[in-house]
This record gives structure tokens, sequence and C-alpha cells, in this order.
């Protein structure tokens, strides 16, 4: 019966996507299904659509341009009434390939998804195209005196870094990844205490597929009147992980530092920390923001790549980085009320590489957006005969070039 109504849930999220788009939509971008006794059910979502091309920039053997494209409609549900709240999110996603897709867990639009429940139908399956509905929340919050407890698919965010996250290990998205509107859901249990006035308890426990994988942490925040503090401990998949950051704040500049050190369980030991530090500066329409960052996943040697590829962190998404040095800025700056240009610079200080991703985006309001870009690279190129693994004498030199350009309609 579930696989039934799984086949079933495409068509109707399909179906009502046409419906939506083609009603006004109203001031708070969300249609009330029912709205009375205390009861509220509402509906929500969007349509994006995105297409781009590669440019690999290889020496391997057989490698050369490519075009894709994907959609993806998402209809968000909630049912809220007094004291609780159920939130439903379906996902309807199409892609189309030029050239076959090779997994990878490096480049573009890579995210790891949590390990989680398989709520996935797939209706398409070639090796060109694919098309899949999948539930991306599935969750009920219940608001109680003592805190506010969340069970089911939902999101899960830890620490400030916006370049070189290290403290978000409970799901986080790639470096380049366009579909940012929501982040992957995780199937977890949590709780929200507030104990005192400007402290915050965040109790975690997810779900991670097997019992010795499973996954607990405690996070305290302060807030200070001129900054912020945390500290965390969790024990993340076989890693017990000791988690701290700070951030200071000077008029229009904030300064922050986060560090994560893990613990082994299995082998035992201490691994090599995670660090980023950086600052913000905000001044009316202008945005800036810097980081330097130590991975104490990677390697100081491009030679020693292919084993940080397999390293079991960097496939579930704890890092995205080969190398151990970085540095990176990102800056915004609102030219109008609807039009704003901004760029994030990236760079191996080791290989040397970097990449730099320009972006200009037009807002149409409440109904939608559009947007166009690049990821432009600087590195040596990867090299190899076909049908063998590369070598990659640079991290950001393997990527290439990607144009791309995207739409989003919201209601």
């Amino acid at each position: 019966m579930r696989r039934t109504a799984a086949h079933v849930r495409p068509r109707l999220l399909a179906a009502t996507v046409t419906f939506l788009l083609t009603i006004p939509a109203p001031a708070d971008a969300q249609i009330d299904l029912v709205d009375r006794g205390g009861l509220r059910i509402a509906v929500g979502g969007y349509a994006r659509w995105l297409a781009l091309g590669h440019d690999p920039r290889s020496d391997v053997a057989g490698a050369g341009r490519s075009l894709f494209q994907a959609g993806v409609g998402r209809l968000r549900w909630t049912a809220r009434g007094g004291g609780w709240l159920v939130e439903l999110h379906e996902r309807l996603g199409a892609r189309w390939s030029s050239e076959p897709l090779v997994p990878t867990v490096l480049g573009f639009g890579v995210s790891a998804v949590p390990t989680r429940w398989d709520l996935e139908s797939v209706l398409v399956d070639r090796e060109l195209l694919r098309v899949a509905h999948d539930v991306d929340r599935l969750a009920l919050t219940v608001y109680m005196p003592l805190a506010d407890v969340t069970i089911g698919r939902q999101a899960v965010t830890w620490g400030w870094a916006t370049l070189f996250p290290v403290a978000d290990l409970w799901s986080r998205f790639g470096p380049y990844e366009l579909e940012t509107e929501e982040k992957p859901g995780l199937d977890a249990l949590r709780a929200l205490a507030y104990p005192a006035e400007r402290l915050v308890l965040d109790l975690v426990a997810a779900d991670r597929g097997a019992a010795r994988d499973a996954s607990v942490g405690a996070r305290l925040a302060v807030s200070l009147p001129s900054g912020d503090l945390y500290i965390a401990a969790a024990k993340l998949w076989r890693e017990l992980v000791f988690i701290g950051g700070a951030a200071l704040v000077l008029e229009e500049v904030k300064l922050r530092g986060e560090a994560v050190l893990p613990r082994g369980l299995d082998r035992g030991g201490w691994h090599r920390p995670r660090v980023t530090a950086g600052a913000d500066w905000v001044r009316g329409r202008w945005t800036l923001s810097g980081e330097f960052h130590y991975n104490g996943i990677g390697t100081d040697s491009f030679e020693r790549y292919p084993a940080v590829l397999l390293d079991p962190r960097v496939a579930r998404g704890e890092s995205y980085f080969l190398g151990r040095w970085y540095a990176g800025a990102a800056g915004g700056w609102s030219v109008t009320d609807r039009l704003t240009l901004s760029a994030s610079l990236l760079g191996n200080l080791l290989d040397p590489s970097a990449s730099l991703s320009p972006v200009a985006t037009w807002d149409l309001g409440r109904r939608g957006r559009v947007s166009a870009g690049a990821l432009l690279t600087a590195g040596e190129r990867p090299y190899g005969s076909k049908g063998s693994i590369p070598t990659l004498p640079s991290e950001f030199g393997a990527y290439g070039h990607l144009l791309f350009a995207q739409a989003g309609i919201y209601f």
C-alpha cells in the first residue's frame, strides 16, 4: 500500500504545481486551505529550472563539453494547531544531460544527501534522463514549556561559517550547489530549550542507518551584547567531536571563529582539527565576507588527493575540499531593489588553484527570481588516459568552467 501511495504522490504534486502557478500569489506566499477553529492548513512552494554548459578543461582523453538541464518543483504543506506544527515537503525533480553523469563528491551540484529512510520514487531512470519524487520534510513539532521538540525529517544547522563550514556536520551544502532554497532533511529527534535568558540548548539525535552509526549531540549557545559564544559535543558516525565558536561584533564588522576537534572511535586517537576564522562587513547595499580555513581532513600533497576522495567523511559531506589550507572571499552589491550582483572566490593555497563564481540576480518580487552566472577556475588541469583514474595536480583546476542560468517561480 505504501508503494502505491508513493507512485500517486508525484502526479498529485505535478497537477497542484500547474494549478498554483496560474493564480496570484498572496502576500505571505502561501495559500490557506483551512483556517478555522484553531486549525490552519496551508500550502506554498516553488518551481525552479536550471541550465548549464560545462567545459571540463581537462587533458584526460575523451573528456568533452556537455550540457545539463534540471527542473524541480516543491510543495510545502503545513498544518498548525494549538501548540503543534506538522510540515511535509514534496519534491518532484527531473534532470537531463548530454553526457552520462559520473557520480562524484566534488564539483557542481554534489551536496551529499544525509543517510535517511528511503522515501524516493524513481519515475524515469535512464542514462541521460532521471525523474524522481521525494519527501524532503516530514516532521511534527510540539511546543512545550520546557522545550520545542521536533521529530521526523527536518533541517539541522550548526555553525556560522559560509564559505568553509566546519561545525555544520549534520548535513550541509557543497560549495557550488545552486539548489539552496531548502537544506536536505535529516531524520532526527531535536529539542530546542531556553534554560535562561540569552541561552539556547540544542539537543539532536539522528538516525544514520545503523545502530553503531547513530549520532547524538548537544550545543549550548549564549548571546552576549557584543557577540555570541557556543560549545558543542557530539558522537557523529564513528567519531567524537568537540566544537567551539566565538563571534565579536564591532559596529559594521563581525569577527568570528570556529573549530572542530575529532577523535576516532574505531582506531582511537585524535584527528587533525578543522578551523575557520572569518570576518563580515555590511554597509548599506554592500556586503563582504572573508575566511581562512584549515582542513584537517585534507592533505598537503596533490599526490594524495585520491586517498582523500575515498575518506568516508568526504563521501558523507563533512568536507568538500581535498587540500589543507584555504582562503576565500564573498561579496554582494544590491544595485537596485531588484538587481543584485555577487561573487565568491575560493583558493587552495598549496596547489595553488582557485575558483571565481560571479552571479547576477534579478528579483521579480514574490512571484519569482532569475539569475545567471559562472564558475571560472584556475589551476593545473587533470590528465590521464581514458578509463583510468585521472591525476589531479590541482584541486580547482579539475572543476573546469561552467556557465549557468536559472529561474524560479514562487507561490
